[in-house]
């Protein structure tokens, strides 16, 4: 099923040319960054529609993040765990493992509040909020993974400068491109 699944993954990246992670992390950075900024206004007017509106954005986080982590493993099967990006990687998918758990047991304590016919409690709220900050520094391990370290770009470099040499054209892209046996080195010329 695993292989299936990472088969999936590996036809959705051929036809968009590049992972679909970074795509798909925007809906649950998004929802969950919306649940935080309701909880604030519950918190400051104590209205209930904010409460619901946390929740259910909460909820469209946290189905975005279950399909977020298919496709983040995914492109970290592909890392050698040779390379220095591989320890940012486990450091990002790890801190982003804490990040669902905090809002998946906001969420849970949020619905049997509701079942109950009460409101978020205040550990319910700061679970939330601790998931939301934590949240800021993994999107960061994130886009350090791409746009420091190079992972997920160079394959892109390479199919353009291959396509470049069979053109007979050598354009610059306004990056050095990356050798891929040093990701984080400058290529010889």
């Amino acid at each position: 099923m695993a292989n299936l699944i990472s088969q999936g993954v590996d036809k959705v990246e051929e036809l968009m040319g590049h992972s679909p992670h970074p795509a798909i992390v925007a809906l649950p950075i998004g929802a969950w960054a919306f649940s935080n900024f309701c909880d604030g206004l519950a918190m400051l007017t104590d209205e209930a529609k904010y409460d619901d509106a946390a929740r259910l954005s909460m909820a469209v986080g946290l189905a975005g993040a279950s399909i977020a982590v298919v496709t983040g493993l995914n492109d970290y099967s592909k890392i050698p765990t040779e390379r220095p990006s591989h320890d940012v990687a486990t450091t990002h998918a790890l801190g982003n493992a804490v990040v669902g758990t905090l809002f998946g047991i906001s969420y849970i304590m949020r619905l049997n509040a509701q079942a109950r016919g009460g409101r978020a409690s205040l550990s319910a709220r700061l679970l939330a909020m601790a998931g939301g900050g934590l949240m800021l520094y993994t999107g960061w391990l994130g886009g350090k993974l791409v746009a420091e370290m190079g992972e997920g770009v160079y394959p892109a470099m390479e199919d353009m400068q291959q396509q470049e040499d069979e053109e007979g054209r050598n354009e610059d892209h306004g990056r050095e491109r990356l050798h891929a046996d040093a990701p984080l080195g400058k290529q010889d010329e």
